[in-house]
């Protein structure tokens, strides 16, 4: 009699609980490089809404009181008055109401959301991402969620509670489970 050639029940299943243990393994170290092969791409792309949000902010003039045509006179200066720190935030009582009214740096007080205002938590001000002409590019930053904060600062570059000729402005997004990145920048009264 011939001896027939193959493998027996034992050996296939011995075969085939290798190989899962192979494929858990193998998932296990691979599926985590996977999910972390996106923080390049969150990254990138909150650098560049940092950049132009910054860029946004930073045109605007240091405060609502100051003279916009040329700047002959700051606030602070001729009998204005530079806003006070506890009303710094849009005058939304004089229309300013999204980027294209803003004309001071801290108009952008608030949280400005990619997906939805409940990404915002405990912030008062809410708003969705809005260009400089203030088209909403909510959709282009999904799960983006921008924090801006502005406060008079002193020499030494610390917040202070007082009317001083610095703002510092902060941005911090946050890209959910790929970061948080902070972007600060610095406004003088000239």
């Amino acid at each position: 009699m011939k001896p027939i050639k193959g493998f027996t029940l034992v050996e296939s299943i011995v075969a085939m609980v290798i190989i899962g243990l192979a494929m858990v393994v193998l998932i296990s170290f691979l599926y985590p490089q996977v999910e972390r092969s996106a923080t390049p791409h969150y990254q990138t792309r909150a650098a560049n809404l940092g950049q132009s949000l910054m860029s946004q902010i930073l045109a605007r003039g240091f405060d609502q009181n100051s003279d916009f045509d040329g700047g002959a006179i700051r606030c602070g200066e001729f009998g204005t008055t530079c806003t006070a720190p506890e009303q710094l935030g849009a005058d939304k009582d004089q229309g300013e109401i999204s980027p294209a009214q803003f004309n001071d740096v801290d108009d952008y007080i608030g949280c400005w959301y990619g997906d939805s205002a409940a990404d915002c938590g405990s912030e008062t001000t809410k708003n969705p991402l809005t260009n400089i002409l203030g088209t909403n590019v909510a959709a282009n930053y999904r799960h983006f969620t921008v924090f801006i904060a502005v406060a008079y600062v002193n020499s030494a570059f610390q917040p202070v509670s007082v009317i001083t000729d610095m703002k510092r402005i902060e941005l911090t997004i946050d890209t959910g489970n790929y970061g948080r990145y902070t972007f600060v920048a610095y406004r003088g009264n000239y």
